[in-house]
């Protein structure tokens, strides 16, 4: 009787754990379909970002926003910050710096993007960013720690300072919203035009 119960038990465990699978992919594949219609709108300096409704606001400065999601546990955040100088370096030595800061190496199959026109699907963007440097990929911090991390570097032409969007999480995590944080940057727009 006792291997009949065990079977039993272990049969619900795995139907329960399947129909979660299927639950979790059902709500991730309904956000995907939804993202522009259930979006908000944040302002940051000159520029409006279209962000998720399931992304929360969990801190926010004049320069900088940090996004998380609060409806779950993921080991994920977003933060959109902006820099008032560069001191006159390019940004890849910015990157390299800020990569060297917080111990993070990607690894050797990650590939750096410098096109705007790739990144913006706004032409008034691509013309305010042509110095973009974008690398998405996985990576450690001190070694140890493996990581999925999306970053642009972005200067406008004339602009003393830089803006740097990142989206960091565990590997597996990096799957789930790293779609939805490339979405928000390709709809940025200029403050101006859409108020226009």
């Amino acid at each position: 009787m006792d291997i009949f119960t065990n079977n039993i038990v272990g049969w619900l465990i795995v139907i329960l754990l399947i129909g979660a699978g299927f639950y979790t992919m059902r709500i991730i594949g309904e956000e995907k379909s939804s993202f522009k219609d259930d979006s908000y709108q944040v302002t940051f300096g000159d520029l409006l970002l279209m962000i998720p409704n399931w992304w929360s606001i969990t801190s926010q400065t004049e320069n900088e926003i940090r996004f998380e999601r609060t409806d779950t546990r993921y080991d994920w955040y977003a933060v959109f910050q902006y820099l008032p100088t560069h001191e006159g370096k390019d940004l890849p030595k910015l990157l390299e710096e800020k990569l060297n800061l917080e111990q993070m190496e990607f690894d050797e199959d990650v590939v750096f993007e410098t096109d705007s026109r790739v990144l913006f699907r706004d032409s008034e963007v691509q013309e305010l960013f042509q110095e973009v440097i974008r690398v998405e990929g996985k990576g450690s911090q001190r070694v140890i720690e493996r990581f999925y991390y999306d970053v642009y570097l972005m200067r406008a032409l004339n602009d003393p300072g830089y803006f740097i969007f990142e989206s960091r999480s565990s590997v597996l995590n990096g799957l789930v919203e790293g779609p939805y944080f490339e979405e928000s940057l390709s709809e940025l727009e200029l403050i101006n035009r859409s108020e226009a």
